[in-house]
Order: C-alpha cells, then structure tokens, then sequence
C-alpha cells in the first residue's frame, strides 16, 4: 500500500539574489553578494515539506539544462519524487532574479516563468489519479489559468494555494471556489475581496467576502503584525516571534508547507497559524530559501516555548 503523501504542483526554479552591502543605490552597481539557490514557490513548498517528514509527490515542468538537473539532483536527495513532471528537452528551467536591500527585503525581482504554460488542463487530467489519491494538493498561480481551473473542478481532495504574487492572485480571484486553505497577503487579500483594506473592520469584511466565494480557511500574512487567521467561526491575530530579519525569500513559502503539516496532524487552526509562524521563523534566520534547520521537532519546540 502506497504511503500517505501530499502533491505539490507549480514552479520549480533556480533563484538568484543579490543583496548590497549598504544602502541600494537604483541606476548604478552596488558592492554586495549574489546567492544561487534552487527555488519555485511550489519546489520550496515540497522541500519544506519533505523536511517535515511529509512524502511528496512533485509535478512541475523542467528544461534540458544544467538548471534542470540541479533541480533533479536535489529533489533525488531530499526524496521528492518528480515521477509525475515533465522535462522539455528545448526549452530553459524557470529563474528567478531578485534584488534585495542591505536587510534582505525584496526591492524587486524578475521571474522566467513561460515554461509553465506545458502544465495544461489535459496534463493535468492525466495526473488526477495521482492528485486525487493524496491527502492534499498544493498549488501555486505559477501554473496557467486554464490549468488552476481545472484543479477547482475536478480536485476532489483539499486545496492549498499559494498566491505567489499580486499579479498572479488576479487571475485566479474569480475561481477560488473549491479551496481549501489560501494564504494571501494583505494586497493580495485586497483583490481576491476587491476593496481596500485600512483597519481590522475592513480586514474582517475582506475575509468574509473571501469565504463566501468558498474558501474554507484563510491565513492573511500582516508582515510585522504576525498573522490573521479565520475560518468564518474562529479567527485571531498572532504576532511573530521577535528576530533580526537574515531574509525573506521562502518565508511565505515555509509557512504554508508547515500549514499543510499541521493539517495533516490534525491542528486547529490556531495551532495550524502558530506552526506557519513558527516555520516563517526558522526561514527568515537562514540566508537559504529554504532552511536547512526546518523540521518537525524544531517546529513544536518554537510552538511550544513562545506561544502559551
């Protein structure tokens, strides 16, 4: 019998960052360090997961490059299996170029994401065997319209979607009606409810509006202010644990893996939010996308030393 496992579906990527020494200077070249890294929201979200002792089963698109087989190479040795994906022999893996500032925050960044479109409905038709055996299905918007439509209609187990960017959350803020769990930020919460968001009232009416579109359970990330959390009946604002931001890069992506892990355990939802946190945490004091520090154990110890 086949264990339990979780499939992740979207970007894998190869990520690289620069981050300036001192103040970012725009229109010129600034003294710093540059950081090659695998990435892709999906991809972070499986190693995440696999650090967190879940099987997972990893659909993406690849190239035939050396990118392409750093990804496989990787996902070989973290045990994500990438029987489901697709290598395009012709075509260039997915990059990502970001620039941040001397704290690590994102000042801008370039994604090389076309490859994606080979994700289609009818490859995803081929795959929903697979999707609908597992415990839960991760999606990221890297993959087409058409495509996370699809997965709406015919997904038959819980959905969690990352939004990955405010552009991305546009085109799907009309079809968010067979997930499961999203976890937007404020801007992005902002178009999936289409109104402006300045105080807890509004926060409260954006969320509500969300839910009646059918999403069951919603993690908006508040930045500094920690997270709020609602499923309609319970909700709840929770702080951050106090830290010196290394960088942010991955940290939205920890938090929903850790979700999902908390799901599988069983958590409520405030339980599920202090496990997103808590794995957001962990992120941010690594220069990795993705750190090497996350799992299981570390996870429950911040859980349970910082929240009482």
């Amino acid at each position: 019998m086949k264990k339990q496992y979780v499939t992740v579906i979207g970007g894998a990527n190869i990520d690289i960052t620069g981050t300036p020494h001192y103040g970012l200077n725009p229109n010129d070249s600034n003294p710093g360090k540059t950081i090659l890294s695998l990435g892709g929201v999906a991809r972070n979200i499986a190693e995440n997961l696999s650090r967190m002792n879940v099987n997972v089963e990893f659909i993406t698109v690849l190239g035939g490059d050396g990118y392409s087989r750093e990804i496989t190479s990787s996902c070989k040795k973290l045990n994500i299996s990438l029987e489901h994906s697709l290598i395009i022999p012709n075509e260039r893996t997915s990059t990502y170029l970001c620039i941040t500032n001397e704290s690590g925050e994102m000042e801008v960044a370039i994604s090389d994401m076309e490859i994606y479109r080979y994700i289609t409905p009818n490859y995803l038709k081929e795959k929903l065997e697979v999707i609908n055996n597992s415990k839960v299905c991760v999606v990221d918007t890297n993959i087409p319209e058409e495509s996370l439509k699809y997965l709406m209609n015919n997904c038959n187990v819980p959905i969690f979607l990352d939004t990955v960017s405010t552009k991305k959350t546009e085109k799907i803020k009309d079809s968010i009606q067979n997930i499961h769990t999203l976890k937007p930020n404020i801007i992005e919460a902002e178009i999936l409810s289409n109104m402006k968001i300045n105080t807890i009232g509004d926060l409260e009416k954006a969320t509500n509006i969300i839910l009646e579109k059918g999403v069951k359970r919603l993690f908006i990330s508040l930045g500094s202010k920690g997270v709020y959390y609602t499923d309609g009946t319970h909700k709840g604002n929770i702080l951050p644990i106090e830290t010196k931001v290394i960088n942010t890069t991955g940290a939205g992506d920890s938090y929903i893996a850790a979700v999902v892990w908390a799901y599988l355990k069983n958590f409520d939802l405030e339980k599920s939010a202090k496990a997103g946190l808590s794995a957001s945490y962990i992120c941010i004091n690594s220069n990795s996308t993705v750190s090497e520090n996350i799992s299981e154990e570390h996870i429950i110890n911040l859980m349970e030393n910082n929240w009482r």
